[in-house]
């Protein structure tokens, strides 16, 4: 590990261990995610970090026009305030 900063096993690139606060009712949702992909996916049994990897990316490649469904700031508001 140098200045905090690792590459584990199997990654492509250097990753960085990162804390931060949730509010518990956001923390459910991602454990809903996980298990869903567990449910959906034999054999994968991911873990809440990998579920927050797998939403954050998606989420940053919808505002950036990357993925398949681009979504706008305001797309990605109502969906949470609904």
């Amino acid at each position: 590990m140098k200045g905090g900063v690792t590459v584990g096993k199997g990654r492509r690139e250097p990753t960085q261990q990162t804390a931060f606060r949730l509010p518990l009712s956001l923390l459910e949702r991602v454990d809903a995610y996980a298990a869903r992909l567990a449910r959906e996916t034999p054999g994968l049994n991911p873990a809440r970090a990998d579920a927050v990897r797998s939403l954050l990316t998606q989420a940053l490649d919808a505002v950036e026009g990357r993925g398949e469904g681009r979504a706008s700031v305001r797309t990605l508001r109502s969906r949470r305030q609904g």
